[in-house]
């Protein structure tokens, strides 16, 4: 058995040092001698392998075609094997794509093992030794090559002090607040493994801690006492605090249009204020908020004398002026598509901006939208936006022009929690057959073609998925609710909302399993009557249920043309299955409906479909194409979504 405690020492490319196996060394500590038997029974076959391989009647030398682990419950075998490094490739890889995999040496197998063990030790196990390998040579010269791990015992943690400024514990020097906060947030717990990782993460949050409590020059160092008998140790936080710190003078540098009162404003401190870390980085993300920077770099001016007033440089760089954006693509359901949006900073109070937005499809022949925006009206993370627009919209059910304004308040109050609220009033022309098949009629008994809309809406969404463009892991929430009828006379009343939860779920690397849930109800102002067309539900589609086209599922009048409806169900599984590096092979099942009566929702009256999907990852997000086709059903047709983003 080869040395727990130096096992790290040979490997150049490692940058860091298991914090147990560095510990033992200083404090010299004897190594465990090797274990002769088993590294002569480990020695003898691998020779015995390598004669066999080189004297097989002049075949090449043999490549190693796949690697696996056994014994390891600890650590998952996509993680050793992308931290052993031997390159294994399939026959169709080596053909076609010109892919080597590695060939078998001694060498080779004995690095490898050096390297499992190192992400053993980061992992707490300084006792894993490895038992002979198993090696089974193919016909065609491949190899599969078998580690067999014992991991052996965990070093546990038995107890986490605090020494501050040689003197004073965790009680004596944090309020209860904090004792309790450090505490719950914390990585390494008593009776728990110790694990490098959750040491580093626990050092960088104990000294942000410190950070937000005016000790800029903190810094927190750790003293790690290990019984090797017992595998447990005790962790000694050492922490010099420093002195307490202040804001001194503020300076700002690089804002040419947009006055410095302004970016005050968005200041968490001031000076003589205690310094914070805390205080610093909210302050950042309130500048970016003003939407007119590209470069917000707040920087404490510290020396080697450790002053306890603290100047503050912040240095912008602010965005052009104008800047636009097009693009052009093309989708099943919508065709052809092209958009241009064209923006303008610094217009009237120096921060607002104004957005000149144009998109065609087949769905909407045009949409002409202004968006004057005013970032902190209010508060810092807050934006009021005037919005009038005019668009067109052909869908399944309907054709209709609308002509509007907006009026709309968004708060950000965390990086996974906005809400907004919207006033509008709205003006619509509606063909007189969809308004028909389901609408309202004036007071002479004939359907109106034009009608106007009026109300609130409100809506919220708490996200926290990550990563954002294609999660693997978190869920969201989103809620919205709208209340018609409030402003104009000729407003029709009627109520609308539509909830909607999505969850993903990481297996394991590679394999994420995603969920979404949503329901809809809308209903008229003393019930019994559809709401106008464009706000009913309809289902079907690329993101909704994949085994119909678009608003296809659900009540069809005598000419089969969608009416939408009051209630919507929807729910979909989808597993998504990371093929290649960035090739996602899915499979999901979809379940759904819509009813014409409001608070209707019968379960035996839902609908399922099932297919496959193939995703292809970019840096703006997976682009991928759906296949998709109604199961329990008399309908059998195959439907072919094109998705730019994951379904849900």
């Amino acid at each position: 058995m080869n040395d727990p405690i130096n096992c790290c020492s040979n490997l150049r490319e490692q940058q860091q040092v298991c914090l147990i196996g560095r510990r033992l060394r200083s404090s010299g500590y004897p190594p465990h001698k090797p274990n002769k038997i088993h590294a002569l029974k480990r020695h003898f076959l691998t020779i015995v392998f390598l004669g066999f391989v080189l004297g097989a009647g002049g075949q090449a030398v043999s490549t190693i075609r796949k690697i696996k682990f056994k014994g390891n419950s600890s650590i998952a075998d996509s993680r050793l094997k992308s931290e052993v490094g031997i390159k294994t490739y399939s026959g169709l890889s080596e053909r076609f794509f010109d892919k080597i995999s590695d060939r078998y040496t001694e060498a080779l197998y004995e690095e490898s093992l050096e390297r499992i063990r190192y992400v053993y030790q980061k992992e707490g196990y300084l006792n894993v030794r490895f038992e002979a390998p198993t090696i089974h040579r193919k016909r065609n010269g491949k190899i599969k090559l078998s580690y067999h791990i014992v991991e052996g015992e965990a070093i546990k943690l038995t107890g986490v002090s605090y020494t501050i400024d040689s003197v004073s514990t965790l009680k004596d020097f944090f309020d209860k607040q904090v004792q309790r906060q450090i505490r719950l947030q914390s990585q390494l717990k008593v009776n728990k493994r110790f694990r490098d990782e959750w040491y580093y993460e626990d050092q960088v949050f104990i000294n942000e801690e410190l950070n937000n409590m005016g000790y800029a020059y903190a810094r927190v160092r750790h003293n790690l006492q290990v019984d090797t008998v017992r595998n447990t140790a005790h962790l000694n936080w050492i922490i010099d605090k420093g002195e307490l710190c202040y804001f001194g003078p503020i300076s700002i540098d690089g804002n040419i249009r947009v006055p410095e009162k302004r970016i005050r404003r968005q200041l968490r401190f001031s000076t003589g204020d205690t310094w914070s870390k805390e205080a610093i980085d909210d302050t950042q993300k309130q500048i970016y908020n003003l939407g007119m920077f590209r470069v917000a770099s707040i920087k404490t001016l510290m020396s080697e004398e450790k002053p306890d007033t603290l100047p503050t440089l912040i240095s912008l760089k602010e965005a052009p002026r104008w800047t636009s954006r097009f693009g052009v693509g093309y989708g099943r359901e919508d065709k052809f598509r092209v958009f241009g949006d064209v923006q303008y900073l610094g217009l009237i109070s120096k921060t607002a901006r104004l957005n000149i937005v144009a998109k065609h499809s087949a769905l909407e022949p045009y949409n002409f939208q202004l968006k004057l925006s005013q970032p902190a009206v209010l508060l810092p993370y807050n934006t009021v936006t005037l919005n009038p627009y005019a668009m067109k919209q052909h869908e399944p059910g309907y054709k209709i022009n609308r002509r509007g304004l907006n009026l709309t308040f968004l708060q950000n109050f965390s990086e996974r929690f906005n809400s907004s609220f919207n006033i509008y009033v709205e003006k619509v022309e509606s063909d007189s057959s969809a308004v028909a098949s389901g609408g309202w009629n004036t007071a002479d008994g004939m359907a109106t073609s034009s009608y106007g809309k009026s109300g609130v809406s409100m809506g919220f969404i708490y996200a926290n998925g990550e990563p954002r463009l294609d999660p693997v892991t978190g869920y969201s929430l989103a809620v919205n609710i709208k209340r018609n009828g409030s402003f104009l006379e000729e407003s029709i009343p009627f109520y609308r909302s539509l909830l909607e939860y999505k969850n993903y779920l990481g297996v394991r690397p590679g394999l994420t399993l995603a969920l979404k849930a949503k329901m809809g109800l809308a209903f008229r102002k003393g019930g019994g009557e559809l709401v106008p067309v464009e706000e009913r539900f309809y289902a079907g589609g690329s993101y909704s249920v994949r085994g119909w086209s678009r608003a296809q599922l659900g009540p069809k009048d005598a000419l089969g043309v969608p009416v939408g409806g009051n209630s919507l169900l929807e729910g979909s599984f989808e597993g998504r299955y990371l093929m290649a590096s960035n090739l996602v092979f899915a499979v999901f099942c979809d379940a759904g409906n819509v009813w014409l009566d409001d608070f209707q929702y019968p379960l035996r009256q839902l609908r399922y479909a099932a297919g496959i999907g193939i995703r292809y990852k970019t840096p703006i997000g997976p682009v991928g194409i759906d296949f998709a086709r109604p199961i329990f059903d008399e309908v059998k047709a195959w439907q072919i979504h094109f998705n730019i983003g994951n379904p849900f």
